[in-house]
């Protein structure tokens, strides 16, 4: 692949920034979305065999106990799930009594998420699991790298979300 490709959005040519592909292999986000899957296997495992709750439930817990409190749909934004996926992990949350409902206290009429004793307890617990988890993907990456890629991260994250809210705001408009 040369340097020059096609954006298919604008059919315009663009300076390539990729990396030489050969094939789908070669390709920056299949290679992160590949990542991805690998630590999620892993992480359903763990999640479920150390501390009966599932991935989902613990990326929930763990928003809420960070946010909280908070209410469902900045939950639904910030982890991308659609809203009946998380209304089902919610249930299953409060069935566990790990989280509760609580009267917002920005908004008198709307209800927020926060964690139980019993869920920030829990949540301590894992994040000990989580944090050595971490570790052990990051063992190949010296501390410079580390930080590298965490400034990488960011910068992809940021960019990522400001086009996924320009493709919605497009969307919405009926432009798309």
């Amino acid at each position: 692949m040369t340097n020059e490709k096609i954006d298919m959005i604008d059919a315009a040519p663009v300076t390539s920034r990729h990396p030489e592909v050969t094939s789908i292999e070669d390709v920056i986000t299949f290679r992160l979305q590949r990542l991805v899957n690998i630590n999620e296997r892993a992480g359903h495992q763990w999640s479920e065999r150390m501390f009966d709750i599932s991935l989902n439930e613990w990326r929930l817990l763990a928003l809420i106990v960070a946010r909280a409190p908070t209410r469902a749909g900045d939950m639904s934004d910030a982890l991308l799930m659609d809203k009946s996926q998380l209304s089902r992990v919610i249930k299953s949350l409060l069935k566990k009594a790990l989280i509760r409902n609580m009267t917002d206290p920005n908004d008198g009429r709307a209800i927020a998420l926060q964690p139980t004793s019993k869920g920030i307890a829990l949540h301590e617990k894992m994040m000990v699991e989580v944090l050595r988890g971490n570790e052990r993907v990051l063992a190949p990456l010296d501390p410079k790298e580390v930080e590298a890629l965490t400034t990488i991260l960011d910068k992809l994250l940021d960019h990522a979300q400001e086009l996924l809210s320009a493709r919605l705001e497009r969307e919405r408009r009926g432009l798309a």
